[in-house]
């Protein structure tokens, strides 16, 4: 599929593009695997590599991508409370910063690829800053992870999904949702947190593009308490969904972002 910016993408909207190398860690994601570190030295490093982040990581996203952030005063409202955040998958920078930049006051965690958590270094890094490899491959891993994620849910800790599934860099579309993360919403009755990711581009002299990049928080939303679970996730999600898309369309339409709509979407 060819996108209005002119660029290829997969013809399934949860299909990864960027290639993940290095898959070196022998590591089993079942049941028996520790979704949430309890060992109390890596929960002291993670303390300190955190810390370390949050000083490092803001500098370098405001310096480089001119990063600006709208709403964060309904962050201020859920201080101390659980919450799931949901955000559009368009950056390999997203969900980090939203945990060292946005999040800096506390810590959030959010969920990634396993595969990602293979990687030598890279996953330590990742699992240190709050990674929580998704189980794809393992019916008792998915429900140790969902058994994990409801604990911190229960001990108001936030946790961030990206229901799109997947990575699309600078992709301003907003691609369908899955329900995963509407359900442990509903399961422990906590709110949902939309957060989208919009872009501003320039082209440089040598053909490349600039990027600037903006976070909006949305209003939380809360699930209907009058339908059974999956309904209400269904709803909840549909809801989501929607704002999601009206801010990214109203976030483009009202400025000049450096896109060229006139490129027209079409299906090789």
């Amino acid at each position: 599929m060819i996108d209005k910016d002119g660029i290829n993408r997969p013809d399934r909207p949860d299909d990864n593009i960027l290639t993940i190398k290095n898959e070196k860690r022998k590591v089993k994601f079942d049941g028996n695997y520790s979704f949430r570190p309890r060992n109390i030295f890596f929960r002291m490093w993670a303390a300190f590599f955190r810390a370390l982040a949050v000083g490092v990581f803001n500098p370098f996203m405001v310096l480089k991508y001119k990063m600006k952030t709208y709403g964060g005063e309904y962050l201020k409202e859920l201080k101390g409370k659980a919450f799931v955040m949901t955000c559009n998958h368009v950056h390999v920078f997203d969900d980090l910063s939203v945990g060292t930049n946005l999040c800096a006051w506390r810590k959030i965690y959010f969920t990634t690829l396993d595969r990602n958590i293979k990687r030598p270094m890279i996953g330590f890094f990742l699992r240190s800053l709050g990674g929580i490899p998704i189980p794809v491959n393992s019916v008792s891993g998915m429900r140790k992870f969902n058994e994990d994620i409801s604990y911190l849910l229960k001990k108001g800790k936030p946790v961030l999904y990206n229901p799109e599934g997947s990575l699309w860099p600078y992709y301003r579309e907003i691609r369908p949702f899955k329900r995963g993360a509407f359900s442990m919403a509903v399961k422990n009755d906590v709110p949902v947190v939309p957060l989208v990711v919009t872009f501003k581009r320039k082209k440089k002299r040598n053909g490349k593009f600039k990027y600037k990049i903006f976070y909006t928080i949305c209003k939380p939303m809360h699930y209907d308490k009058t339908l059974d679970e999956k309904s209400a996730s269904e709803k909840l999600m549909k809801e989501v969904y929607d704002i999601t898309v009206k801010t990214a369309k109203d976030f483009y339409s009202s400025q000049d972002c450096g896109f060229d709509d006139n490129v027209v979407s079409e299906t090789k």
